[in-house]
């Protein structure tokens, strides 16, 4: 999550979230969930790297698609170079990994966290309150990955781990 848009020269990683999907013979899969939120100061190589260190060796990093921005077509066209994007810079860090862009309507994403009971930051939503939802944010997303680009039985299987995960999650007590 950042604050404004990726492309903006002021632009700052505020919030991160990482869940990560081992599947694993003897329970299906395991889930594990990571959440982190930065000042604005943070700087953005330690956040990258931070982020390639947190993902399992030969993963693959599902995220979210950002659509293009007509400026960047007129930046490119007038030969100005683009800066390398969050993604480019794990990818440079992490040649591992399988990047798997996610491009989808916002509309697909609500009808999967409403299938799942998921509560998602609303379009107005400050940058706090997008910050604060973002491991319901990437849970979202996986299981929209899910839904569309895996077979049948692994989205039975994997959805029903994940029901188990999410239940037992919630169930936690508070940490304070």
């Amino acid at each position: 999550m950042r604050n404004p848009t990726e492309p903006s020269h002021r632009s700052a990683i505020r919030s991160i979230a990482i869940l990560t999907v081992t599947r694993c013979p003897e329970w299906g899969a395991r889930f594990a969930s990571e959440h982190y939120a930065f000042q604005r100061e943070t700087k953005r190589s330690d956040i990258i790297e931070g982020i390639a260190k947190s993902i399992p060796a030969d993963g693959t990093l599902i995220c979210k698609a950002r659509p293009g921005k007509h400026h960047h077509l007129r930046k490119a066209m007038a030969g100005i170079p683009f800066p390398p994007s969050d993604l480019q810079l794990i990818q440079r860090l992490r040649g591992d990994l399988d990047i798997v862009p996610i491009e989808c309507r916002e509309t697909a994403l609500n009808e999967t966290a409403a299938a799942y009971a998921i509560r998602r930051a609303g379009p107005g939503s400050s940058t706090m309150a997008k910050a604060r939802r973002a491991a319901d944010e990437a849970q979202v997303l996986w299981l929209t990955f899910l839904a569309s680009c895996c077979r049948d039985s692994d989205r039975t299987s994997l959805g029903s781990a994940f029901l188990a995960w999410r239940a037992i999650e919630q169930a936690r007590p508070l940490p304070f």
